[in-house]
């Protein structure tokens, strides 16, 4: 047990009950709020397939939340459990890794960004401390796929995206995403990428993410979100 373990013991995230460690969910919330599925691609423009992991409630709303906006980085480790069970439902084991299963691999993982000012708010952007060491793990096994590909920047918004209606968000969030300067260059033909975000609701921010990296040609453009609420 470690000394935040013993000072904090861990508990579900869900329902409180205790659990062995920080990031770990009873069996029954766990399997409650799994829920693996593709948003419709009727919904879809810039990016080709958009997978969701989990339903975006009870316990998960509250530990996105606190992450986001209590400053509660600890929390972030409740992820891992729903992206261990992503890596399952991709057959992300080590002979798919090694490329023989080339359509379940990815060269790069793009994280969505916060703006500057928000980052320098909170400290951290919430999508890294959510998906970064789940990529590192996956780059380690063969480093030539899942490289971290920290690329676009985000230009302050004008409102707060929960705050906003459908119309507004798409409005709100378009053109505020570049690719940073010193990626200028970068080739990305033909290669494949997997956009990362903690919540799928309108699409709207993986979309505008989507569009700025469209213009570099890559073979194909999906997305992995922890959770949505219903599409």
């Amino acid at each position: 047990m470690s000394f935040w373990d013993f000072l904090f013991p861990p508990v579900c995230p869900h329902c409180g009950s205790h659990v062995a460690t920080q990031g770990d969910w009873c069996e029954t919330c766990f399997t409650d709020l799994l829920h693996i599925r593709h948003v419709p691609h009727k919904f879809l423009h810039h990016v080709d397939d958009v997978c969701v992991l989990a339903e975006y409630r009870g316990g998960l709303k509250s530990m996105i939340y606190d992450v986001k906006f209590n400053e509660k980085k600890e929390q972030s480790k409740g992820a891992a459990p729903f992206l261990a069970s992503y890596n399952f439902y991709m057959k992300y084991d080590t002979r798919s890794i090694t490329g023989d299963n080339y359509k379940n691999v990815y060269d790069y993982i793009v994280p969505v960004p916060s703006s500057e000012k928000k980052k320098a708010k909170r400290g951290y952007n919430q999508v890294d401390l959510f998906f970064a060491n789940w990529a590192h793990t996956l780059h380690q096994i063969n480093k030539t796929y899942f490289i971290w590909l920290d690329c676009i920047y985000k230009f302050d918004t004008s409102n707060d995206m929960w705050a906003l209606t459908n119309k507004e968000r798409h409005q709100n969030i378009d053109d505020a995403f570049v690719i940073r300067a010193e990626y200028n260059n970068i080739e990305l033909i033909n290669k494949s990428i997997l956009i990362v975000d903690d919540i799928y609701t309108t699409g709207a921010t993986i979309e505008a993410v989507a569009k700025v990296l469209r213009v570099y040609k890559p073979l194909k453009i999906d997305a992995l979100t922890l959770a949505s609420g219903s599409f």
